[in-house]
């Protein structure tokens, strides 16, 4: 059995769903970065889970993530790619919005913020890539990483 968890409190919150990836990049125009988006989730081979583009508006690009060890099609986490342009740059970050953490046997009984996320693996994997393609195509981009791996 799984619990559903929207990012309410942060303290609450399992640790993984704080992990993010930040981008900063003076070779690529938001449509570029956000193109990649589509490129490197398409890209990403994980045996627990796949990925889905979901929306796009100009700034933002809506992901989810099906878990594929589970009977049900619904996904099991939801995480936004967001663009922000600024003079001379275009910054970009992931943010996950919605998630299932893991709650039978031993799981139940740890705290929220030491529970893990379902499908966090293929979140993480497209993270991977996505840096990847971004350092191939903008080799002076700035990608860093926080939160919880």
């Amino acid at each position: 059995m799984a619990v559903q968890s929207v990012g309410s409190g942060w303290e609450a919150r399992p640790l993984q769903s704080k992990a993010s990836m930040s981008v900063a990049t003076g070779a690529l125009s938001a449509n570029q970065v956000l193109d990649l988006v589509t490129t490197a989730a398409a890209a990403v081979e994980d045996e627990s889970g796949w990925l889905r583009v979901g929306e796009r508006s100009a700034n933002k690009v809506s992901l989810s993530v099906r878990d594929m060890t589970r009977e049900s099609t619904d996904p099991v986490l939801f995480f936004d790619v967001e663009v922000d342009r600024a003079v001379g740059r275009v910054t970009v970050r992931t943010l996950i919005t919605s998630y299932v953490v893991k709650s039978g046997g031993m799981s139940g009984l740890m705290p929220m913020t030491k529970r893990k996320i379902i499908g966090f693996s293929a979140y993480r994997a497209f993270m991977d890539r996505y840096a990847t393609m971004l350092a191939e195509t903008d080799p002076a981009a700035n990608v860093s990483f926080s939160g919880e791996w």
